[in-house]
């Protein structure tokens, strides 16, 4: 984003995306929470109650991409910074940390969530690393308005827990109120918001958007900075195998978790072995105008059904279309690709209700 700008990042691209983080990840998690407040159940489990059959087949194979592509990115740079503090070729990086993560993708619940809070942890001392040695002269924000890269600025932001968001209710399955769903979606938005801002300060300071060449160059960090990162991509990565068997098996319901998991990995490992990450922005972008359209419905549907409404299921064509054309218009490089698409699943949506209460 800073690198974008060219300098130090609009405040109101992290004000504008922390919010629609945060309409979209609470307004699918509601899905998850337990009744009355929702419906209890995974996106795999509630996704029949809302969508067609058609319509599960293109979101479990959408969301299996999407997946995919996540795994190579986390693996991508991870592995990358792997190899840097072993001195092995870069794709031989990334296959062994793939590795890894496929093996911990079959341990026990409990040793998993054990392990996913000790690479969080990293990730945040990361974090810490790099904001106390890789200060910037000046703020890496402005109140400037920045134009049109604003807008994409806030697309990105969406893109980034636009995969995370349409499965929220994998991760909010249980939870006893709105309020826990809250405090859920304030503590994935404020840290990527915070990350987000030490980001920018690090390219002011660098001028680099690549976090394993700045590391690697920086004198005294170099080691355990990008171990920091090996560890810190090794959550994120294990959310795609858990959640893309989950997404895959809605749309085919006899693939097998091994199978889901493999179908992941695979195909994820050799994007890392590419380099994916390197193409984060314009893989964000795409995921912002693909997924998020579907949320505006169902989120919808779910309200009028806490409502007390008699249930109905989403159409295909109230998110469907806006997707494609979001994705058409970023593939044109339109900056206001993504918040078209909502805005298009919003209309949809509402002739969809008001058809309704005709009939």
């Amino acid at each position: 984003m800073a690198d974008r700008h060219h300098g130090a990042v609009p405040v109101l691209a992290f004000v504008g995306g922390a919010a629609l983080m945060a309409l979209l990840l609470f307004g699918q998690g509601a899905l998850g929470v337990r009744p009355p407040y929702g419906e209890g159940g995974t996106l795999t489990e509630v996704a029949p109650r809302y969508l067609p059959p058609a319509g599960r087949a293109v979101l479990s194979g959408v969301l299996g991409i999407a997946m995919i592509g996540w795994f190579g990115f986390n693996v991508g740079l991870g592995g990358a910074s792997f190899a840097t503090v072993t001195g092995l070729p870069g794709p031989v990086g990334a296959l062994l940390l793939s590795g890894a993560v496929l093996a911990v993708s079959y341990v026990s619940p409990r040793l998993g969530n054990r392990i996913a809070v000790g690479t969080t942890l990293a990730a945040l001392a990361l974090v810490a690393v790099c904001v106390a040695r890789l200060r910037p002269a000046t703020a890496p924000v402005t109140l400037h308005a920045g134009g049109w890269s604003t807008a994409a600025d806030v697309a990105a932001m969406a893109g980034y827990v636009s995969v995370f968001a349409l499965r929220a209710p994998d991760f909010s399955r249980g939870l006893a109120s709105r309020r826990d769903l809250g405090w859920c979606v304030l503590l994935l938005v404020a840290p990527a918001v915070a990350v987000g801002i030490a980001g920018a300060g690090v390219w002011l300071r660098t001028g680099s958007t690549d976090v394993v060449a700045v590391l690697g160059g920086t004198s005294g960090i170099a080691a355990y900075g990008n171990l920091f990162v090996t560890a810190a991509v090794f959550a994120p990565a294990l959310t795609t195998t858990y959640s893309g068997a989950l997404a895959l098996r809605g749309g085919w319901p006899a693939l097998s978790p091994t199978a889901g998991m493999l179908i992941v990995a695979v195909p994820g490992a050799v994007l890392a072995a590419a380099r994916f990450d390197r193409l984060l922005l314009p893989w964000l972008s795409v995921l912002a105008a693909t997924l998020p359209p579907l949320i505006v419905p169902m989120a919808t549907e779910a309200w009028r059904r806490r409502r007390g409404r008699p249930a109905r299921p989403v159409p295909v064509w109230t998110w469907l279309p806006a997707g494609l054309v979001a994705t058409a218009m970023t593939a044109a490089g339109l900056a206001v690709a993504a918040v078209t698409g909502l805005a298009i699943a919003a209309v949809a949506t509402a002739v969809q209700v008001w058809r309704g209460r005709r009939i």
